[in-house]
């Protein structure tokens, strides 16, 4: 009987635990949605002033970026919010772009590398890495 006990609880911690962290990435995913304002841009450590104010838009897993100038880049993005730093993969036409993201109130950035290589671990570029460094804040 003990062991059935325990067997059960075992369970019921695991259900709790999954249930919690399927939640816990809902959260990230719910509070990323909407407009946000590109308010910097880095790409190799040079700033890109022409994506200063563009737009970035969140919706239901997908995400649209708009510059000011040229062409909107659309795709999708999948979420790990239990990783430290946390991970996020945009989807470009079937081309993934590995990175890290920090979302804090009205404030996201994002780090992201470009080519072909290891995710970076941290929020910084330098030159001819390939990676991207943009901050952004919640459109009002």
């Amino acid at each position: 009987m003990k062991t059935f006990f325990h067997a059960g609880l075992a369970l019921c911690a695991v259900l709790i635990s999954v249930l919690a962290h399927a939640r816990a990435a809902d959260t990230d995913q719910e509070k990323l949605q909407g407009k946000w304002t590109v308010e910097s841009f880095e790409y190799n450590a040079t700033p890109i002033e022409m994506m200063k104010n563009a737009t970035r838009e969140f919706k239901d897993g997908k995400y649209t970026l708009t510059p000011k100038v040229g062409d909107a880049i659309e795709g999708t993005i999948k979420i790990d919010q239990s990783k430290k730093p946390k991970t996020i993969d945009l989807d470009v036409n079937g081309r993934i772009l590995k990175g890290i993201y920090e979302l804090e109130g009205d404030t996201l950035r994002m780090c992201y590398l470009l080519t072909d290589g290891e995710r970076p671990t941290e929020f910084a570029t330098k030159p001819d890495t390939g990676l991207i460094l943009i901050s952004h804040k919640r459109a009002k």
